[in-house]
């Protein structure tokens, strides 16, 4: 049906046009035109002056200016000027326009998705200006304590700011406590993300001298290696950004998330320096004990069968969704599980995963300032 309405529409448009065109309009003289236009100015500016926007010295400037025009447009010949002077254009357009849309439409748009209705967009505003209130209120609460307010809270804020993309605010909310005595590693780190998502994924150097202190507190933190790596990248030290990474992955005891993303910017650098690719097999646990060292282990697991390296990412997932079963209150852990479903195409698990992470989000005091924090991220994982 909206397809016929539309089309009627565009159709009686074209008609519409097509008529008025059979119709010789009026000429207009340019020149009385503008003498009218002309005169209204003059009285404007009596206007203006008799409100006080102008004084007399600036109104006696603007009439004889306007004065001097209309003398001379006085004086010259008067032109006529059609209206259906570019009328085929508009003819042109009155056809294209509708037809072009609709092909477009067609191309990219989709129409067998249902609109959303009214109500659930308005329920979505309503949890965005919910969100959006626990952040002030928590912002005001940490900036009104006497005592500059706890790390955690402007770590929490600044977390929440960056799940929205406001890095320049999440900056500021790190920048407040990486002076302090209990501000760790992690606080660093974050800071550190914070301050090159501020600039677009450039690592600054005010964003690599605070990588070089987390590293120099936690060797191992692979947040850290991972920028100052990215940081040798873009000075052109391609060679030492590519061993960086590898002497992190070989130094891991065990699987982690990281690691599949430290083994692709191997490979992406290794494409530009000429080195052979690695595999994710090489570095993490085939079933669950300690990864093999030997040269043997290693080619073994580079030439993992596709079924084996399939088996290998769902015993992750599955050991991760059995751990949550015992302890449902690990947000971190639902999030991961999310998104891993995500990435192997199981939505209906990715939306019961969702959907347990929300009740645990419920059961949360209304006054937790987590809450904004995990309503954010669920959202963003929704997307």
């Amino acid at each position: 049906m909206i397809w016929i309405v539309l089309v009627f529409l565009a159709l009686a448009t074209a008609v519409v046009l097509a008529v008025g065109f059979r119709r010789d309009p009026e000429a207009l003289p340019r020149r009385d035109g503008a003498i009218a236009i002309l005169r209204d100015q003059l009285r404007e500016i009596e206007a203006d002056r008799d409100r006080g926007l102008i004084n007399d010295d600036e109104a006696t400037a603007a009439e004889v200016e306007v004065k001097r025009r209309l003398l001379s447009v006085s004086r010259s010949e008067g032109q006529v000027v059609a209206h259906n002077s570019g009328r085929w254009v508009i003819a042109v357009a009155a056809l294209l326009v509708p037809l072009t849309a609709g092909m477009l439409y067609l191309q990219i748009g989709a129409p067998s998705i249902e609109s959303q209705p009214f109500a659930e967009r308005k329920a979505e505003q309503e949890q965005a200006t919910q969100i959006a209130d626990l952040i002030a209120r928590l912002k005001n609460r940490l900036e009104s304590d006497v005592s500059g307010g706890p790390t955690e809270g402007w770590v929490l804020l600044g977390q929440t700011y960056m799940r929205m993309g406001r890095h320049a605010e999440a900056v500021d909310a790190f920048a407040r406590v990486i002076a302090r005595d209990d501000a760790d590693a992690s606080v660093l780190s974050r800071y550190a993300d914070a301050l090159i998502a501020a600039e677009n994924g450039i690592v600054t150097p005010q964003a690599e001298r605070v990588i070089d202190q987390v590293m120099a507190r936690d060797p191992a933190n692979p947040a850290a290696t991972f920028y100052k790596a990215q940081a040798m990248e873009q000075g052109g030290e391609l060679t030492s950004a590519r061993a960086l990474l590898l002497e992190m992955l070989e130094t891991a005891d065990s699987f982690y998330p990281w690691m599949e993303i430290f083994v692709a910017s191997v490979n992406r650098l290794g494409e530009q320096t000429g080195e052979p690719p690695v595999s994710l097999t090489a570095f993490a646990p085939i079933s669950g004990g300690e990864r093999g060292r030997s040269a043997a282990d290693v080619a073994a697991a580079e030439d993992m069968p596709e079924e084996d390296r399939e088996a290998f990412i769902r015993s992750m997932v599955d050991g991760l969704a059995a751990r949550l079963e015992e302890d449902s209150n690990d947000l971190d852990g639902w999030f991961r599980l999310i998104r891993a479903y995500a990435v192997l195409g199981e939505e209906e698990a990715a939306v019961a995963a969702r959907e347990k992470a929300l009740a645990v989000v419920n059961a949360l005091p209304e006054d937790d300032p987590r809450r904004a924090a995990a309503l954010t991220q669920l959202e963003a994982e929704m997307n």
